[in-house]
């Protein structure tokens, strides 16, 4: 498979973005509004291939009353070029150029039970979330999220930290497991009932490797992860705690390892 070349959009090339997003969401943000937002602080980055865009990324000026970021909006990719490395190589260019211009910070969010997309996220990129937003977008109806409450994390990526620039290098500690798992008739895992966080200096929170797959098969227990993931995770964050790392398990449980605030070196 060729490479694609991986750079900012040209103004002709922007209505690709336009198409893209169709492809592979069903709608799509008008090309003047990508436009407007890359003349105010934002980047609109594509992977090209002969001049075709196959993937992009687009993302905003933020501010939260105290200092600027970048708001990283949207990622996407036709199918054939998913679980490549491309999506986490445009991130980097994203965090080169965002530099430049002077930004050390980007947020964004996922679903916390997308644990692959938390994989790249934390393991991978370098990012830490210390917010969960319950029902963050409301009720919404495509396949990704239909029937389940819209909660989410706010993905942190400071870009300048040694996390992101050097690697991600958390400290030997032992990590409690407070959290048990089952497994459902059909095979899938339950988690069981969950009591508080634990007081540790780090715990691992259990999640499904496929949480789409899970959903897709049986809404009802998709349903019971959510509700008591979200219970931990609210928990956990009031009390002090930051997610900084994600472990592969197996074919069916991801690993979430939460730390003390202060074991996470910004």
């Amino acid at each position: 498979m060729e490479q694609p070349v991986i750079r900012s959009f040209e103004k002709e090339e922007v209505p690709q973005a336009s198409e893209l997003e169709r492809a592979v969401w069903g709608s799509a943000t008008p090309p003047q509004q990508f436009m407007t937002a890359m003349k105010n602080g934002g980047l609109l980055i594509g992977a090209f291939i002969g001049g075709q865009a196959v993937g992009f990324q687009y993302s905003f000026a933020g501010f939260d009353g105290k200092r600027p970021y970048l708001c990283s909006h949207m990622l996407a990719l036709l199918p054939e070029y998913r679980h490549s490395g491309l999506g986490a190589a445009i991130k980097r260019h994203q965090a080169e150029l965002a530099r430049e211009i002077g930004y050390d910070w980007i947020q964004w969010t996922f679903d916390p039970l997308e644990s692959r997309n938390a994989y790249l996220n934390i393991r991978k990129l370098g990012g830490v979330v210390s917010t969960y937003w319950e029902n963050c977008y409301g009720e919404m109806k495509d396949p990704l999220n239909a029937g389940l409450p819209t909660d989410r994390f706010r993905l942190d990526w400071w870009i300048d930290s040694t996390r992101v620039t050097d690697g991600i290098r958390q400290p030997e500690l032992t990590a409690a497991h407070p959290y048990t798992v089952s497994f459902s008739g059909s095979g899938q895992p339950v988690l069981d009932e969950a009591g508080s966080v634990p007081d540790a200096d780090a715990f691992v929170v259990p999640v499904p490797a496929d949480f789409q797959a899970m959903r897709k098969e049986d809404m009802a227990l998709a349903i019971d992860w959510r509700k008591k993931t979200r219970g931990i995770f609210t928990e956990a964050f009031r009390t002090g705690y930051m997610l900084a790392d994600v472990r592969r398990k197996d074919s069916l449980l991801n690993e979430y390892i939460l730390y003390r605030k202060e074991h996470v070196p910004l």
